[in-house]
């Protein structure tokens, strides 16, 4: 198997009270690895013929994605994958290129279909199945880690149970939000996991839409693309210093606050004041640690109205005062 492997993810991620915030841009190397070396799942997908494969896992996100090229050998391929129960994959296929026929073998009951560009597969995890496209044909598959889809879901308060095998579906919201996380994983940069994080948060809901027909609806609708925020998260590490507000973040976005407000939260999981205020934090730590500023400047460097606030905001959150926490980390 040829496969290329991006990986070396180092993006780093800091925690203190609820919450998280990416205090680095991870980065990834490409090299050639035997199918020896791939993830251990990957020893139970088979090729009937040579596939280009180029295999995406940072070691830091919850996913592992491939991108099938084509394979090296001409006429059908049949794809067999016989996943073991303990290390139970949801996957998720869109069809990016190729055309023909397209079989796929699902839990004993096969089904042949037209192929065609963004028809998407969901298999959910422990289910076996055979596929057999054209040797031109290219995909890009999304495996998520054991109970991520399930985690992703009830964060939002929505049922897991109604998540169901989706088989040979034409949806292109779908397969634009898969193509965006491949973009991500290929070129990673600020604000990369939050972006992927928002993506996925969309598909898992879209995996247990009621009405298949809503998925072919623009992205840009439950989506904030990924240039806006890494608009607005330049714009907040700009002016960090300086009040800020909804208005502001949703001008850096291009979008009404109602809308910005909305999209912000599905793509990072937080309110754009907690998201801020996180920031406004992850600052004020790291000059604690590398600065003599007195407190009362440290606040106002940090957009903190005074140091009390700022006392207050900080001990709330880690549980010691900004002066205990300074000498215990240069102790």
């Amino acid at each position: 198997m040829r496969t290329k492997q991006l990986s070396e993810g180092s993006d780093t991620i800091r925690s203190f009270g609820g919450s998280q915030v990416m205090v680095a841009v991870p980065t990834t190397q490409q090299y050639h690895i035997g199918a020896d070396t791939a993830p251990s799942f990957m020893q139970h997908i088979h090729w009937s013929a040579e596939p280009d494969i180029t295999l995406f896992d940072t070691g830091t996100m919850p996913i592992v994605a491939l991108r099938h090229h084509r394979s090296f050998t001409k006429g059908l391929v049949e794809l067999v994958a016989d996943t073991p129960e303990d290390e139970d994959w949801d996957a998720l296929f869109v069809n990016k290129s190729g055309s023909g026929k397209f079989g796929i073998d699902f839990c004993g009951t096969y089904r042949e279909l037209a192929l065609h560009r963004d028809m998407c597969c969901f298999l959910p995890a422990g289910a076996d199945s055979r596929m057999q496209f054209d040797d031109q044909s290219g995909s890009f598959a999304l495996y998520f880690k054991p109970g991520l889809i399930s985690t992703l879901l009830e964060s939002e308060g929505k049922d897991t149970t109604a998540l169901a095998p989706i088989v040979g579906k034409h949806l292109p919201r779908v397969a634009q939000l898969l193509g965006k996380i491949e973009c991500e994983l290929r070129r990673p940069s600020l604000g990369s996991r939050l972006m992927i994080d928002g993506l996925l948060r969309a598909i898992a809901g879209l995996l247990i839409s009621k009405d298949m027909t809503s998925l072919t609806e623009p992205c840009e609708r439950i989506y904030l693309s990924p240039p806006k925020l890494r608009r607005v998260i330049e714009f907040i590490e700009a002016h960090l210093q300086e009040s800020i507000g909804l208005d502001d973040l949703a001008e850096a976005a291009g979008l009404s606050p109602n809308h910005f407000l909305r999209v912000f939260k599905l793509a990072t999981g937080e309110t754009p004041y907690h998201f801020l205020r996180a920031r406004r934090l992850e600052r004020a730590r790291r000059l604690l640690a590398e600065d003599t500023m007195p407190l009362a400047e440290l606040a106002l460097e940090c957009g903190f109205a005074n140091q009390a606030h700022f006392t207050a905001a900080f001990s709330r959150e880690l549980g010691i005062s900004p002066g205990r926490y300074r000498r215990a980390v240069r102790d």
